[in-house]
């Protein structure tokens, strides 16, 4: 679901600012967030309208990440998020990916890239 937001907040972007968009949309998201599915949220989100038969494509950030309950600082890749949750690879703490310390929006746009 969060991946869905995430693209509606995109594609709101992308309506203001045409100039940004073409072809290809190019990103650049946390491992919490599924390719798959903002690719999805992207098409079904951008169908009817002037960015219809974009295409979204997607790359992984390196997203480093404090644990916080025990203060690890690691790079969280796909294997450490079961859902929309990060998983400590240290202490096996679950925390939403909101949660854990420095996470920022978890997606940005890669314009002019």
């Amino acid at each position: 679901m969060h991946e869905y937001h995430a693209v509606s907040a995109l594609v709101a972007l992308l309506q203001r600012d045409p100039s940004l968009a073409g072809p290809e949309v190019r990103v650049r998201a946390s491992p919490v967030f599924c390719a798959d599915s903002l690719q999805q949220a992207f098409e079904m989100l951008t169908a009817d309208t002037a960015l219809a038969g974009s295409r979204l494509a997607v790359e992984e950030m390196s997203d480093r990440r404090t644990c916080a309950r025990c203060g690890w600082q690691s790079t969280v890749s796909r294997d450490d998020v079961v859902g929309h949750a990060v998983v400590c690879p240290r202490c096996g703490a679950v925390s939403s990916a909101e949660a854990f310390a420095g996470a920022g929006s978890g997606i940005e746009l890669l314009a002019g890239e």
